[in-house]
């Protein structure tokens, strides 16, 4: 007797929770916020879907219906003459939606019961973007929906060794430059400064600033003022990897560049070294020049030294 009312019990408390479990409707159920936080990391890295263009030479196809396959140039005014719909409004609209729309115009004119409709752009009529400056490869590349600017500057080789970090984007409708600062030692930096470019834009990568240290030391060249476009005497000199034994560090000059010839100071490494002096701010295209020690007098060969950046080995900064 006690059996079978445990028996009875429990098949109530079956039914009541596939009662409860019926009327839980799947919307209530909270999705887990680890795999949220996947799916809206996806979407940023994912590139957006291609729009659709007056010009675009479309291929849209219906599984299962070949008949229907054709091959359609959108027109000027946006809109795309297809078999048993005519014309239909297509640009300005991505190859998702105007699957969606074809799609629909069918079901509407009871064409079709459930058509599964693919777009595809064949040939884009969109310009492409523009990459000037200090990349690899500078050009112009096509482009067919917008892409991210790494994305962009893969195209182009990427960054040549003299580039700047800071890269300018102007877009087709704007006549004002958008400044992106990138990072070589920051990933995050550089990830959350990405941005979307778009066809007709033009991404121009500037040259970064650069100063010479020549003469007597152990790697003679010039240093790219990369990331904070930032350096000092000292730091430069470290770059270089000091002076050699035989080096006059204070006989040393500061060459800086004053309208089509240079302006030399003298400069007392070993002053600066020990804080006497203080260590001063290089700028772009300053040379620091290091002479030998059996040399009498450097500045005569104040001529000499400039002409000689040509020749000299270029080194990324690395602060």
């Amino acid at each position: 007797m006690m059996r079978t009312r445990f028996r009875i019990w429990d098949h109530l408390l079956c039914a009541l929770l596939l009662c409860a479990m019926g009327n839980y409707s799947a919307a209530q159920v909270p999705a887990p916020t680890r795999s949220d936080n996947r799916s809206t990391t996806m979407s940023k890295l994912t590139p957006l879907s291609t729009q659709i263009a007056a010009g675009d030479l479309l291929e849209i196809s219906v599984f299962d219906t070949p008949e229907l396959t054709q091959q359609v140039r959108v027109g000027a005014d946006g809109k795309a003459e297809l078999a048993l719909l005519g014309n239909i409004s297509l640009a300005g609209l991505t190859t998702q939606q105007a699957s969606a729309e074809i799609a629909r115009q069918l079901r509407e004119k009871q064409l079709l019961v459930r058509p599964q409709v693919n777009v595809l752009v064949k040939e884009s009529a969109s310009p492409g973007v523009s990459v000037m400056g200090e990349v690899e490869h500078p050009g112009l590349y096509p482009l067919l929906g917008p892409r991210s600017l790494l994305d962009v500057l893969s195209m182009a080789g990427g960054l040549s060794k003299t580039a700047d970090t800071r890269v300018s984007i102007r877009r087709r409708e704007e006549s004002r430059a958008v400044t992106v600062k990138l990072s070589s030692q920051d990933a995050q930096m550089t990830l959350a400064a990405d941005v979307q470019i778009y066809p007709g834009d033009l991404v121009m990568v500037p040259r970064a600033g650069i100063v010479y240290v020549l003469g007597d030391v152990n790697r003679p060249g010039g240093f790219v003022m990369q990331d904070n476009g930032k350096i000092t005497i000292l730091q430069a000199l470290a770059q270089a990897g000091g002076t050699t034994g035989t080096a006059a560090a204070n006989r040393a000059m500061l060459l800086r560049k004053n309208g089509d010839g240079y302006i030399a100071d003298r400069l007392h490494i070993g002053n600066i070294t020990r804080g006497k002096e203080k260590d001063l701010e290089l700028q772009p295209n300053d040379i620091v020049f290091i002479p030998n020690s059996r040399l009498k007098n450097a500045l005569h060969s104040t001529e000499s030294v400039a002409s000689s950046i040509g020749s000299a080995s270029i080194y990324a900064v690395v602060h």
